[in-house]
């Protein structure tokens, strides 16, 4: 059998490389042949935040709809869910901005670094179904992909909380009183590395196949997180890293799903059908932003020149609305958590 053998590829090999593969890999190809740019340019101006925030981040959260579109006995499956999650979701949110912006925030802020952590263990996963490898072999998967997002985001609690935000300044709670465990951190990232790399020759040598998506993914994250965050220069690379390597990934996956169940997979990428459906979701995208910047952050009017005049709603009523304009945002990260588990024999 060949090295390369037959990857466990999803159903669409090409428009996974591109779509799921690359996106983590691409950012660090721009970086490292524009190095002046990005160590003059730190801020995201208007034209960055247009393509990674309202382009990519923004309207990956949309694509979470399209997947109950894709398969609607999923709506009847989980109809509770989907009604009580946004209520229960609003409800809380509102409370808590009430008793604290920053609450709110933080909060919010820790469930996003959730679900971007168990994405990559998601792929890792998914890439690795197929695997002839015995339960330390898989507990070593577990542990080193963990280890390429959880690292830098303990480094980032402990070093760089002022430099760096998720959603506003301060939603990360600083660490920097544990600095001297840092060192001790950093040892056990690089051992989970090294353990892993030697388990994966291993592991490719007796069984005379490389796969190629599962590795992929393990150094788009590794590299990705380690250079977005550890040694980011500025909040630029840090959102260039983050959103590319999260947003276009998992729109591409809601898009192979549901062509996967329609049994529309093709050797060929339908570039057409991919356009509308990107279109469909930078349309929700610009709508919910226009709402943000309008009523609450006024920060990029030549965006959105349209009501830069409203006066900003009172704090009461901004307490509503935050939650408000977030629950898209919200019920993406909880729904996400459940809809995507299929059952144990599925593959």
């Amino acid at each position: 059998m060949s090295w390369m053998g037959k990857q466990p590829w999803l159903g669409h090999a090409k428009m996974e490389a591109f779509f799921i593969l690359l996106p983590p890999l691409l950012p660090l190809f721009l970086l490292f042949s524009f190095p002046n740019y990005f160590a003059e340019h730190n801020l995201v101006t208007d034209a960055w935040w247009l393509i990674l925030v309202l382009g990519i981040d923004v309207s990956h959260v949309y694509s979470t709809t399209f997947r109950f579109y894709w398969e609607p006995a999923l709506i009847k499956k989980y109809k509770v869910h989907l009604i009580v999650i946004p209520l229960v979701s609003l409800a809380l949110g509102c409370l808590l901005h009430f008793i604290s912006p920053l609450l709110f925030w933080r909060i919010l802020a820790y469930m996003a670094v959730f679900h971007f952590v168990r994405q990559q263990y998601g792929f890792m996963r998914l890439y690795s179904r197929k695997d002839n490898s015995d339960q330390l072999s898989r507990w070593v998967d577990i542990g080193s992909i963990y280890a390429a997002t959880i690292y830098p985001l303990i480094y980032w609690h402990i070093h760089r909380t002022q430099d760096i935000s998720w959603f506003i300044q301060g939603d990360f709670f600083d660490l920097s009183f544990i600095e001297s465990a840092s060192s001790a951190f950093q040892l056990i990232y690089w051992l989970l590395i090294l353990t892993y790399l030697i388990k994966e020759i291993i592991i490719s040598v007796q069984n005379r196949i490389f796969n190629i998506p599962k590795n992929v993914v393990m150094i788009g994250t590794y590299v990705s997180w380690y250079k977005g965050i550890v040694t980011a220069q500025g909040d630029l690379t840090f959102t260039l890293l983050n959103v590319v390597a999260h947003g276009i990934p998992y729109m591409a996956l809601v898009w192979l799903y549901g062509h996967r169940e329609k049994k529309a997979i093709s050797i060929h990428i339908p570039w057409k059908e991919i356009g509308i459906f990107i279109g469909c979701l930078l349309l929700l995208a610009y709508l919910e932003e226009s709402l943000w910047d309008i009523m609450i952050w006024k920060d990029h009017p030549a965006i959105f020149p349209f009501l830069q005049n409203l006066p900003r709603p009172d704090a009461w009523i901004i307490s509503i609305l935050v939650p408000l304009l977030s629950l898209p945002q919200i019920t993406h990260y909880v729904i996400d958590g459940f809809i995507w588990r299929r059952p144990a024999k599925a593959t």
